[in-house]
Parts: C-alpha cells; sequence; structure tokens
C-alpha cells in the first residue's frame, strides 16, 4: 500500500475527499518526521511506539567484494509494535507458512 491507497482508504472510510485525505496525511507525516527529528517519543495506544534510536558505529563486509566496511553510527526510526497489535497480526495470521 502506498500512500494513494492509504489516502483513498482513508476517505472512503471517513467520508470525506481524497483531497483533504492527502491533506491529513501529509500534515501526520510533517508532524512526525519534525517530532521524530527533534528525538521525540511518539506513542499510538493500541498501535506502538516510534521512537529515535542511535545505531552505533560497525565493521561489515561488502558481500561482492569481501572488503570490510565500516558503517558509520547514525539515527534510525524504530517502531516498537504494541501487544494489542501483536495479538491482531498473530489472530489474522494463526497459520505461518
Amino acid at each position: 500500500m502506498n500512500k494513494l491507497d492509504f489516502a483513498n482508504e482513508l476517505a472512503e472510510t471517513t467520508n470525506i475527499p481524497r483531497s483533504k485525505a492527502l491533506r491529513i496525511i501529509n500534515a501526520m507525516l510533517d508532524i512526525l518526521s519534525k517530532k521524530l527529528n527533534e528525538k521525540e517519543k511518539i506513542q499510538f495506544i493500541g498501535f506502538g511506539t516510534l521512537e529515535v534510536r542511535l545505531s552505533p558505529e560497525r565493521m561489515a563486509r561488502n558481500p561482492r567484494t569481501r572488503e570490510p566496511v565500516l558503517i558509520p553510527k547514525r539515527y534510525k526510526a524504530v517502531l516498537r509494535p504494541s501487544e494489542h497489535l501483536l495479538d491482531k497480526l498473530n489472530e489474522s495470521h494463526t497459520k505461518i507458512e
């Protein structure tokens, strides 16, 4: 699902025009980006918590040349899913393939 698909689903679910749904999604993404950039934790009850974590520098290998490569430290966004979301995922996927 991409942003346009999501906007279509949001518009259909909430009975609003797709253009308004896109504006809402864009505003939400802007706010999330701003708050994550400020290293603020964002919690959605029943869904999960978005937070920024510092990934330390580490050594890796280039799979083609097998040469060691230093991966510098960097920030990454991480979603820690809630128990409710994990339960829903596992309910709908009872048969693990």
